[in-house]
């Protein structure tokens, strides 16, 4: 995706460009739900429900206002009365929006902002996680998408830019524009 951005943004010649794809560090892997460390920090984090995960930068190109609404959606629905969403992430531009959107969630006593994680911490949140949600409308690469997988944890992303050519048929992949198709996605 990078390759064909560069090529059509600034015009260099497609074969000047050589793609090399990025591989993730080999601690992002699954851990049994009876790992103690698992476990302890849950419990420390205060995570001992289920709970859905995004993790990222808060920004506009995340999509994060969109999965707050799917989540919305969801959330009056019996079988996921005790599932949270997490959101994980240092803020970035115009995030104040997406406080906003959260706050005003009728689920909002169900979302729950940690602010930025630690490289040992997105192993466990990762692992700890039912599903990881990455909505985001703008992607170079996605890193965090093939983290979630490392770790075992199924992925709903964007079918925009670099998302699709990474992930494949490995993740269930929707149009970050359509909330209800997110939802379904979940569900």
């Amino acid at each position: 995706f990078t390759k064909s951005d560069l090529v059509e943004t600034l015009g260099i010649p497609e074969e000047k460009i050589s793609v090399v794809y990025s591989g993730i560090n080999s601690s992002f892997r699954p851990l049994l739900p009876a790992d103690s460390s698992l476990i302890e920090w849950r419990k420390k984090r205060g995570l001992t429900f289920p709970y859905l995960l995004s993790l990222g930068t808060l920004e506009p190109r995340k999509n994060l206002i969109a999965a707050i609404r799917a989540f919305n959606l969801i959330s009056t629905k019996p079988s996921f009365h005790d599932l949270r969403f997490v959101i994980a992430g240092r803020p970035g531009w115009l995030y104040h929006d997406i406080l906003r959107e959260a706050r005003t969630s009728p689920a909002h006593n169900r979302i729950i902002f940690l602010g930025p994680i630690q490289h040992n911490e997105r192993i466990l949140l990762y692992n700890g996680a039912e599903a990881f949600l990455y909505p985001s409308f703008f992607e170079g690469f996605g890193f965090p998408s093939l983290e979630a997988q490392a770790c075992g944890t199924p992925v709903i992303a964007s079918d925009r830019t670099s998302l699709p050519e990474i992930l494949g048929s490995s993740a269930l992949l929707i149009d970050p524009w359509r909330i209800a198709d997110l939802a379904d996605a979940i569900e």
